[in-house]
């Protein structure tokens, strides 16, 4: 695996992973989708800015063939991932978003025509095992409506990875993210302002849970991910999310001063071991290829 692309995939998995104890400060002042709408208008304005000063550009494309990558996130995912939290504690919904690579593993053969060998599999089981113990087992029965709202953010999070890759072949990582950010901004706005929900606050807090959400979190990080597909097949990219988990894991016990029991340890040494696993595996057969021309 290149270098550059492995570095991207730790890179967004950590900023996702710090973005909980962000989120959590804001959220104690404003409602979710107050929130939702002033991170995606900071993104939108930080790519704005990118734009104005050359630092990057976009080309004359039809971007409205991209209505199907966002609609699935930041729409739908982040709407489905809000109120799911709500009615959900973090531990079933930490496992419920855990199955996201492997409905990417199911759909990517279908749409993609995509497939992973019998080890791709098992590592991708062994990630989500690592998951499964860092969360625990003991996940008890809550309402049935959070745990929909849960499922359908991993089925919308499945095809945003999915079509991601495939829109990748058309619209650069650079396209893609602030079409998905303007996206955010405009929907997540008219959507607090019509349900009468936007409170604007500028609390300590929110401003900062704000700037790392829209700056690092929805910008330089689904740059990142979106570099990363476009590189990778999302079936190997979806494995970095597992990583998120280590790392909100880690930000808890630094942060909160949270605990960790020997199943979190086992279960980060599994998710790491998959990683680097798959990084040497994919190195291996890029190097037995290119011996053989």
């Amino acid at each position: 695996m290149d270098l550059r692309v492995l570095l991207s995939g730790l890179a967004y998995s950590t900023i996702f992973g710090l973005s909980f104890l962000f989120t959590k400060n804001a959220l104690d002042y404003v409602t979710p989708l107050t929130f939702l709408s002033f991170r995606f208008i900071v993104a939108f304005l930080s790519y704005l800015l990118l734009l104005i000063t050359g630092a990057v550009k976009l080309g004359k494309k039809p971007y409205w063939k991209l209505w199907k990558l966002v609609l699935f996130q930041p729409v739908l995912y982040f709407l489905f991932e809000t109120y799911g939290l709500q009615r959900v504690n973090s531990s079933e919904a930490g496992m419920i978003i855990a199955l996201i690579p492997i409905v990417v593993n199911l759909l990517a053969p279908f749409i993609l025509k995509e497939k992973g060998d019998l080890l791709h599999y098992l590592l991708v089981g062994m990630g989500f095992l690592g998951v499964s113990l860092i969360v625990g087992f003991n996940i008890t029965p809550g309402n049935i409506v959070g745990k929909v709202f849960m499922l359908l953010a991993v089925l919308s999070g499945a095809m945003y990875s999915v079509f991601s890759r495939k829109f990748s072949k058309e619209f650069t990582p650079t396209e893609i993210t602030f079409f998905m950010m303007m996206t955010g901004a405009v929907f997540f706005t008219l959507l607090s302002l019509s349900t009468g929900d936007f409170r604007p606050v500028f609390n300590v807090d929110v401003v900062i849970g704000a700037l790392y959400l829209g700056v690092l979190s929805s910008t330089v990080a689904f740059f990142l991910l979106n570099y990363a597909i476009r590189k990778l097949s999302p079936i190997f990219t979806t494995l970095f999310s597992n990583f998120t988990t280590v790392v909100s894991v880690i930000a808890g016990v630094v942060f909160r001063n949270e605990t960790v029991g020997i199943q979190q340890i086992a279960g980060m040494g599994l998710i790491i071991s998959s990683l680097i696993i798959m990084s040497l595996r994919r190195s291996y057969k890029r190097l037995s290829r290119a011996q053989k021309l």
